[in-house]
């Protein structure tokens, strides 16, 4: 009887041990936080075509109905400029770990005002949105971004029971929604319009979760929907244009390094430079249109490119 009640005792030291390591290891890392944060999201809007944009969240307190929320920005250039940017709204975070959003409507998925993360939650709880859209915390994980655990939360919808359900948003403590920070989960169980997805987020500068779904390995090079792009520097030209042959590519600033995408956003070409011109044979390419990105120690340039 001594030693099954010596064994359940130690069982419980060692449970109770490995509890302790595991809560030293894990601290909740809240959403809205001091520094500047940017969110880097691209979307195919209701007419299936890419688009691209980017938030950024910063210090600067903001009442909004009485309540005192973070301002949050939107733009599109290659660097935040709080001088340039829009500035759309706020984000707020309580002391139960729930995040609020107050702020106009953004094309491309965009949540209305009101709760958009609820870290509170646990696993079976439900997350209820607009009166009528009712969800369920299907699973709960714990997963290192850049060296830091975070709790990853997974939802699905209250009506779906199948074994492997759909998971239709999915938050990340410290970072927001894998589909983009504003993103609306109705959007995500809807059929008739596809999603968008989290590409980078930074804080202070520091790159911590990418996830390249575009092939595109960077935060900020688009490869359609040039049209809502600012650009940081337009000094580069490329001539001929439309082409057969060659491309000759200049700029007023040393050109580091050229890129070459498709109309599908596939990276075809590149080439370091390290002078002011270059000239590209592209012969070999197939007949459309092209993206070139320049690199130069001014900014990312993005120039369309037609091949004939």
């Amino acid at each position: 009887m001594k030693t099954i009640v010596y064994k359940l005792i130690l069982g419980l030291f060692f449970t109770l041990f490995a509890f302790n390591l595991n809560a030293q290891d894990y601290e909740y890392i809240p959403l809205v936080k001091s520094g500047v944060q940017i969110w880097t999201e691209e979307y195919y809007d209701r007419g299936s075509h890419y688009r691209f944009r980017r938030f950024a969240l910063t210090d600067e307190d903001t009442i909004i109905e009485n309540e005192t929320y973070k301002k949050l920005y939107f733009f599109t250039e290659a660097s935040f400029n709080p001088l340039t940017a829009e500035c759309i709204g706020g984000l707020r975070e309580n002391a139960q770990k729930q995040v609020f959003y107050k702020g106009g409507y953004i094309e491309g998925g965009n949540v209305n005002s009101g709760l958009i993360c609820d870290f509170s939650l646990s696993v079976g709880d439900t997350y209820q949105i607009y009166n009528d859209f009712k969800f369920i915390v299907h699973s709960i994980d714990t997963l290192e971004f850049s060296g830091v655990k975070r709790r990853v939360f997974s939802l699905k919808a209250d009506y779906d029971n199948l074994p492997n359900p759909r998971i239709v948003c999915a938050w990340t403590e410290g970072i927001g929604n894998k589909d983009g920070l504003l993103f609306d989960i109705i959007i995500n169980i809807s059929t008739s319009e596809a999603g968008g997805h989290n590409r980078c987020y930074e804080h202070n500068g520091i790159l911590l979760y990418h996830n390249y779904l575009s092939g595109i390995e960077d935060c900020i090079t688009p490869f359609s929907g040039l049209d809502y792009i600012k650009l940081e520097d337009n000094s580069a030209t490329l001539y001929p244009n439309p082409t057969n042959k060659d491309v000759n590519i200049s700029s007023e600033n040393i050109i580091n390094n050229i890129e070459v995408f498709n109309s599908l956003g596939q990276k075809v070409y590149q080439t370091n430079v390290k002078q002011k011109e270059k000239t590209l044979d592209v012969n070999s390419f197939s007949n459309g249109v092209y993206i070139i990105g320049v690199n130069t120690e001014k900014g990312y340039i993005r120039k369309k490119l037609i091949k004939n």
